[in-house]
């Protein structure tokens, strides 16, 4: 398992009738894209003019790198180099997207995310033989200054399409790295998932009302779940949880 000092990830959340639904029936959202807060995650720049790499480049270099049917449709036209462009794009905005932090003490995802620490945050054991565990679905985030960039030649690569597709969804701009995110990336988006792995704890916000807290406790109903509550360092800006 890569990263196996990371041994939980968290997913921060409001208390609400959405994900009390979702936690009885222990399943997560998955998002597709176009639902992010942020508008520019999973956008990517192509390096160049498709039209102008295929005209410049000589049909026997074309065949070497696509193969012959490939090469013989894009030299005569036969394929849409707009339209593989856009099969492309789809193929990033269907997928489904879950969100996770490497940490339940982030301030600034209490606030942002689990209504203002009246919220709730879920932990999920990561260990070998589990989703989370597993790079080909689940990565930490990279963040950098500019959209990822793909060459044309890597665009129309079929056989480079699953690496053109982790360098776009798990890249965001540097602004965002204080959320530590990782993500878990399943086929389809807008969906209710089965949990990636089991869920070890339930941390609640430092301005949880102990009604809601009750609310979870019962809707969980599972004696090996932990739970623990959030409060406020006297002396420095942070929180530490006691179990509730």
């Amino acid at each position: 398992m890569k990263r196996p000092e990371i041994t939980s990830l968290f997913k921060y959340y409001p208390i609400g009738k959405n994900q009390l639904s979702a936690l009885a029936q222990k399943k997560v959202w998955y998002s597709k894209p176009a639902g992010f807060n942020d508008p520019f995650d999973t956008r990517f720049h192509v390096n160049g003019d498709l039209h102008s790499y295929v005209q410049e480049t000589d049909t026997k270099k074309i065949k070497q790198i696509f193969g012959e049917d490939m090469s013989d449709a894009i030299v005569q036209k036969k394929v849409s180099l707009e339209g593989e462009l856009a099969q492309f794009r789809r193929g990033i905005e269907d997928l489904g997207i879950l969100s996770l932090a490497d940490s339940n003490k982030n301030l600034l995802m209490w606030s942002h995310y689990a209504e203002d620490h009246k919220g709730m945050c879920l932990e999920f054991e990561r260990k070998d033989g589990e989703l989370l565990a597993s790079f080909d679905s689940t990565q930490p985030i990279f963040y950098i200054d500019n959209h990822p960039t793909l060459s044309p030649k890597s665009l129309l690569d079929k056989t480079a399409t699953l690496t053109n597709k982790k360098r776009i969804l798990y890249a965001k701009s540097k602004h965002w790295e204080y959320e530590q995110e990782w993500r878990h990336i399943v086929e389809d988006g807008n969906m209710l998932c089965p949990w990636p792995a089991p869920l070890k704890a339930v941390y609640f916000g430092c301005k949880v009302d102990e009604s809601d807290i009750n609310l979870v406790k019962n809707v969980i109903a599972d004696p090996k779940i932990t739970y623990f509550k959030g409060h406020q360092y006297s002396d420095k800006f942070g929180i530490y949880f006691k179990q509730c």
